[in-house]
């Protein structure tokens, strides 16, 4: 285990510094050529199948939906058949015509749209039953060159066979889009990606050629940019070097199952065929030397089609299905088995660093499955997300680490201000999954910050010490948790006993991964004479482990304290809110919005607490027919509502107030609300807001917070400001390069730090910072005599003790001030504050307030 502890600051210059490292990773935040774009959640993108009730994804997360517009199976008496439960096109044999339906689409994305998750991406990949019209089928295991088989007529996934008839397959994409936007406007839906396919070059995906596919995806383009000529389509392929079972297998043309990609880049590029992104798919199988080394991801996933000289350079590229496992398929035979140990932190953090660095070559987001309600993102990811909006810096490595196989990297970055420098340092190794020596590792950086600078730092880490199942395995090994044929790196909840996942779900983690306390540097000079100054600090990192190391300037550390008021009124404050299904304008501090759409609604997509406010007031004209408006909130993507009751027809402005206190769900942090007007499919109109509010609870106050230093020399947060009644506030200081915190005094008598209080009236409290060697430690102090008051209002102390002695009180900056015999102290002549008393060779503070 590794911690901010551990940090040995080196002060010295940049060609000089860390002679101990093995791995040196540095930046210049000061060199343009460094600078890349910002960091974005790259993860941010959920999976999910056919969702019928809703996104159940987490909140904050995007949803790629598949398999949506049809042609999906279902298992009747053990046998595969075709589910027509949810096609939005059927065949009419008798009139011999396609026939529409698109209404179990539209409910299944009113679902989606209503638990509040946004729609990132939908698939159009499997058609719908009825484009399997005008198909003959030949005995399975026959080839006769221009006909499917039989066992290709329904796949695991349902229908992969390319529509019979391309024109109306056309016409139906047509019609489709045209619904879309008649049900959510154009805008929404332009908002969605349209994806055509899904792994095509595997069977059961797609049995079709390629030539069908590269038909398929024109036509398909072609028919959804006749609707919306700016909508985002793309397509999802196999890496560019895939060939499925070593080309074993055939298609219906006798054909291998090979990639597509060489290709249908030519083809687009020679037919001005338009993709906007383009998907690939991969899983790190931990137990799979191959696919768990990371060191040629890049090349073997994306290379080839950035390279290709016919790619087109404004396409995005996502990894659109991916996992870390430890099989693609466990001993109980239901699919691959995500990887729990510290092993994934690392490998997601490595393909993170792949994804930042070829930001420019189009690298954008990983789809992941899961994610549902209620779940977190991993550590690594967590940590790693914590940097978004910073820009990224290029990384240099230099030096050779202590193990050779290992790979240690960094990501560093910082903010617009130059006040948040960010470095986060991984050890991954691409031979072996064993946990070897710790790697030492100098991080260093050249910044625009003037020479002298003091600046504040903190670390967090995690390592195999720091997850949870593998400190209980530890804990438990012997007990045959794991059952047999697993691998003991898997999901708990796949690969221990019933008897063992009890064991692990009651099992509390003993070193859970932690921030270790802020500590100071100065920055050094620069050694080529040029503007700003560099940091150069030493650490070890574990096998599979990582370490981010924050450095912030005093003025990012310091926060003041404000009480919100949630009052909306101003053009300003209109502009915050998005509008649905709505037209909106915004003059003369009045929102105006017109209906156009189902489920119209004003949506603040803002999380803030609301424990202080209990009423929601609101003044508006209701220029419609319905008197029924929602007051709708959100936590962790779960929605409630209080129903307000407007007039109808109103032709002036009304006060209307609810009141949230009685329902048990309105409290802590909210995700956003909305105002929400009924659907009613009839319904149009105008809707005037002249403002909104959240009104404070009867009783809450506010008080003012005033914080200062009395001697010595650091930072202390908050700088002050207000808070309400009942909040709670944490106290900080950050003492300079030599100095330490000693203790609080004022309103407050505290050695705490950080010290956190639940506040009911006005504060007004000091910090003391003293030199070191001068702090006193509480464990150590001489009880053999005591002194009172302490502390002392007036400045007069007296001292009881069983000898009398010479004493002598010290300033916090270590200047003698005051010594004598006498039992009473007396420094009233001197300042307020804390003092340091010596007495037979022993220490006690007393306080001056």
């Amino acid at each position: 285990m590794f911690s901010l502890k551990k940090l040995v600051l080196v002060l010295c210059v940049f060609s000089f510094y860390n002679l101990s490292a093995q791995v040196t990773l540095s930046t210049d935040f000061t060199d343009e050529v460094n600078e890349r774009a910002p960091l974005h959640n790259i993860w941010s993108i959920a999976n999910r199948i056919s969702p019928q009730n809703g996104s159940n994804v987490r909140p904050g997360l995007k949803m790629n939906t598949v398999r949506m517009i049809g042609g999906i199976n279902k298992i009747v008496n053990g046998v595969r058949m075709k589910d027509l439960d949810f096609d939005t096109c059927l065949y009419d044999s008798i009139n011999n015509q396609y026939v529409y339906r698109f209404e179990p689409l539209i409910a299944r994305l009113d679902n989606i749209i209503n638990s509040q998750t946004e729609i990132h991406q939908i698939v159009l990949d499997q058609p719908p039953w009825a484009f399997q019209h005008g198909y003959t089928f030949i005995p399975e295991g026959t080839i006769d060159y221009v006909n499917f088989r039989e066992n290709e007529q329904i796949s695991i996934y349902g229908n992969s066979l390319p529509p019979a008839d391309q024109v109306a397959y056309h016409d139906y994409i047509v019609a489709l889009m045209t619904e879309l936007v008649a049900n959510y406007g154009e805008e929404m839906v332009l908002s969605w990606r349209f994806r055509v396919g899904s792994e095509i070059e595997t069977p059961n995906h797609w049995y079709g050629t390629k030539q069908d596919f590269i038909e398929h995806f024109e036509n398909t383009e072609n028919a959804v940019r006749s609707v919306l000529p700016d909508a985002i389509i793309g397509l999802h392929t196999r890496a560019p070097d895939f060939l499925y079972q070593n080309g074993t297998v055939l298609n219906y043309k006798g054909e291998p199952f090979a990639s597509f990609a060489e290709d249908l880049i030519e083809y687009c590029f020679d037919n001005n065929v338009q993709y906007d992104f383009w998907g690939v798919s991969d899983y790190v199988v931990l137990g799979n030397g191959n696919l768990r080394n990371m060191s040629i991801k890049y090349n073997k996933l994306f290379a080839d089609l950035i390279n290709h000289p016919e790619w087109n350079a404004n396409a995005t590229i996502d990894l659109m299905e991916y996992a870390t496992v430890t099989t693609m398929n466990g001993a109980d035979g239901n699919g691959f088995i995500n990887a729990e140990t510290s092993h994934a932190e690392i490998v997601e953090l490595y393909f993170s660093n792949i994804f930042y660095e070829n930001k420019g070559n189009g690298l954008d987001l990983v789809y992941r499955w899961g994610n549902r309600t209620g779940s977190q993102d991993p550590p690594g990811i967590s940590i790693l997300n914590s940097m978004n909006g910073k820009v990224h810096y290029t990384t240099d490595i230099s030096g050779t680490p202590e193990t050779s196989t290992n790979d240690v990297d960094a990501i560093f970055a910082k903010n617009d201000g130059a006040t948040e420098y960010d470095v986060l340092v991984y050890n991954y190794n691409n031979n072996a999954l064993n946990y070897i020596d710790n790697e030492a590792v100098n991080v260093s950086f050249t910044s625009e910050l003037p020479e002298g600078t003091t600046l504040y730092y903190r670390s967090i880490s995690y390592d195999k010490t720091n997850n949870k199942l593998q400190n209980f395995l530890e804990e438990n090994s012997g007990l045959g948790y794991v059952m047999s044929g697993f691998d003991d790196k898997g999901d708990p909840e796949r690969i221990l006993t019933e008897a063992g996942l009890a064991a692990y779900e009651a099992y509390e983690n003993p070193n859970p991964h932690q921030y270790s306390d802020w500590e100071s540097i100065v920055t050094t000079a620069r050694t080529d004479g040029e503007p700003g100054s560099i940091i150069s600090l030493d650490t070890e990192i574990a096998s599979f482990a990582f370490e981010k190391i924050e450095f912030r300037t005093n003025s990012n550390l310091v926060t003041v304290l404000n009480t919100p008021q949630y009052i909306w009124t101003t053009n300003e404050d209109f502009q915050q809110f998005a509008t649905s299904q709505m037209a909106s304008t915004i003059a003369g501090g009045i929102i105006n919005m017109s209906i156009t759409g189902n489920y119209p609604n004003l949506i603040y997509d803002t999380s803030f607490n609301v424990d202080n406010f209990d009423r929601f007031k609101i003044v508006l004209k209701n220029e419609t027919d319905s008197d029924k408006f929602w007051f709708v909130w959100y936590i962790d993507g779960v929605k409630h509502q209080r129903r307000i009751r407007p007039g109808i027809n109103e032709t002036s402005f009304n006060t209307y107030i609810i009141d949230l206190s009685v329902d048990a769900d309105w409290n802590g942090t909210i995700d956003s609300f909305n105002v929400e007007v009924a659907n009613l499919s009839s319904l149009g109109g105008t809707v005037e807001i002249d403002s909104m509010e959240l009104m404070l609870k009867v009783g809450i106050e506010e008080h003012s917070i005033t914080t200062n230093i009395i001697e010595g020399f650091g930072v202390v947060s908050p700088s002050g400001g207000t808070v309400f009644t009942g909040n709670e506030v944490t106290f900080n200081t950050y003492p300079d390069a030599g100095w330490e915190f000693q203790g609080w005094s004022g309103d407050i008598v505290s050695t705490e730090n950080p010290l956190t209080i639940i506040v009911t009236s006005d504060l007004d409290i000091a910090a003391t910072f003293v030199q070191d060697g001068l702090s006193v430690d509480e464990n150590n102090l001489d009880n053999a005599f005591t002194i009172f008051p302490n502390p002392s209002s007036n400045g007069v102390f007296t001292i009881k003790s069983n000898t009398t002695a010479h004493w002598e009180v010290y300033s916090l900056t270590g200047v003698k001030v005051l010594s004598g015999k006498e039992k009473t102290i007396d420094i009233s002549n001197f300042s307020h504050g804390m003092y340091i008393l010596k007495l037979n060779n022993s220490y006690k503070k007393v306080l001056y307030n």
